[in-house]
């Protein structure tokens, strides 16, 4: 039982095996009679899996399925969950993004499924290993697929449309869905997808790739031998991986990814976002979206000094190569927001709109340009200060909000705080939900929600919601200048 009524839980569902390591996943093994419904095992990360839990390689790919207490009359429609976690960390037991709550609410049926991280899932090896090995750079996901392709395939057992799938990805997840949209978007696989605060342009060169490989194989201590990397434990892989993580940090304000899909002409076939502007992916209606202060977990606003903010902000344009810009971004800042910024919170705001926001509109741009439907959203709530950090409107706080997980637990406070605004969650869960249904999220007259036209109808998720015609626009106008 939930606050919002029956759900039923079905936990640890194989949706794959792995059967060796660098290689691509194969059908379940089958049983008879009852299986425990238990949270499976996590793939592996540096992160670790929460209290009682493992890590596995074999058996980390597996669904969550919640379902409504009450079974509809018609068959429901699918929300699919892909985790976040910048391709080396999350899982699909992430109690806030948990589907009961939706399930009981609206009557969908949500799956959370897994697939292999960092180095497991995303680790170039034919150039070094052979032929066998060609798909191992992009394993993520092809385990992603082989979780959507389960569904389509059972779900209808569970009381699912197998017609009418979502696919709903956020950071990582939401890079991925973007892939499988310029990829699998006209394959019958899924009709919707979600994609929230990502990138479609996330990806690597076979060298670049090649690359990443070599400098793992130097943290691993195998020399001139890459069948280290085979022979690793799965701890050691791990730590090796982390490290090259960490220089990565070093390098680049905001997120870290050297582990992320790659162009090698077998499963990716160029950049996500270019291939979707020529048209993939258009027949598949999309809700595309970032929250306001997306890097705020990269920038302390609360106690970074205005000199070191400064420095860091003019490096940051430098590495751009808009070295002189800081002014006219400042400017562009200023119109925007009625008011002048803080060193640190133009900081925050322009690796925000390097990482998330400016990718996301292109995107959005791509679709528009091939005549898809899109649905566009900005999440705009700020969370209160506290003493410890300056969260704002931070990557992921929309997410509580759409799976309904506000105050019902330590965890959910801790999220979003004491004063989160319960009808902000009740409009979100409903448009979600009503997406995934009918493939319009104002379905249900709940909210007012145009598709993103030649006017850049957005709607802004905050404690008043409304609707705007180009948000951040000079930002944009100031984005799509060519460096000097």
């Amino acid at each position: 039982m939930t606050p919002d009524g029956q759900a039923i839980a079905v936990l640890g569902i194989p949706t794959a095996r792995v059967p060796d390591r660098f290689r691509p996943a194969v059908p379940p093994d089958p049983w008879r009679g009852v299986r425990e419904s238990k949270q499976g095992p996590l793939a592996w990360q540096a992160a670790g899996p929460p209290a009682g839990l493992t890590m596995d390689e074999e058996g980390c790919l597996t669904a969550n399925v919640w379902l409504p207490g009450i079974p509809p009359v018609h068959p429901s429609p699918v929300l699919i969950w892909v985790h976040g976690g910048a391709h080396v960390a999350g899982s699909n037991a992430d109690p806030l993004c948990d589907g009961a709550r939706l399930a009981a609410k609206y009557g969908v049926i949500v799956v959370a499924i897994a697939y292999r991280l960092g180095a497991f899932g995303h680790l170039r090896l034919d150039h070094l290993l052979g032929e066998e090995y060609a798909d191992a750079g992009n394993l993520a996901l092809r385990d992603v697929v082989a979780g959507v392709a389960w569904v389509r395939d059972e779900i209808a057992g569970f009381g699912g449309d197998p017609r009418r799938i979502t696919v709903m990805g956020q950071s990582a997840g939401g890079a991925i869905v973007a892939t499988l949209l310029a990829e699998c978007g006209g394959d019958g696989l899924f009709q919707r997808v979600i994609i929230g605060s990502a990138t479609a342009e996330r990806t690597h060169t076979l060298d670049q790739a090649a690359e990443v490989t070599t400098e793992l194989l130097s943290d691993l201590g195998g020399g001139a031998d890459p069948r280290a990397v085979l022979r690793a434990p799965p701890g050691v892989l791990i730590a090796a991986q982390q490290r090259v993580v960490s220089r990565w940090q070093l390098r680049r304000s905001g997120p870290a990814t050297p582990f992320r899909p790659i162009v090698d002409g077998r499963f990716v076939h160029g950049r996500p976002v270019d291939r979707i502007a020529a048209g993939a992916g258009s027949s598949v209606d999309a809700i595309i979206g970032t929250v306001r202060n997306e890097a705020s977990a990269h920038v302390d606003l609360l106690r970074l000094d205005d000199r070191e903010a400064t420095s860091a902000l003019r490096a940051a344009l430098r590495d751009d190569g808009r070295d002189g810009d800081l002014d006219s971004y400042l400017a562009a800042c200023r119109r925007d927001d009625g008011a002048p910024l803080t060193p640190a919170e133009a900081l925050e705001s322009y690796i925000t709109d390097r990482e998330y926001r400016g990718p996301m509109l292109r995107l959005i741009e791509a679709r528009l340009a091939a005549r898809a439907r899109t649905y566009a959203y900005l999440f705009a709530w700020n969370r209160a200060d506290t003493g410890a950090w300056a969260r704002r409107a931070g990557h992921s706080l929309e997410l509580p909000f759409v799976f309904r997980h506000l105050e019902d637990s330590d965890q959910a406070r801790e999220q979003v705080g004491a004063e989160a605004p319960i009808a902000l969650r009740d409009l979100m869960s409903a448009a979600w939900a009503t997406f995934a249904g009918s493939g319009r999220p104002d379905d249900d007259g709940e909210c007012r929600w145009p598709m993103f036209q030649d006017a850049r109808e957005t709607i802004v998720f905050d404690r008043i919601n409304r609707l705007a015609n180009d948000p951040f626009a000079a930002r944009r106008r100031w984005l799509a200048k060519p460096p000097r």
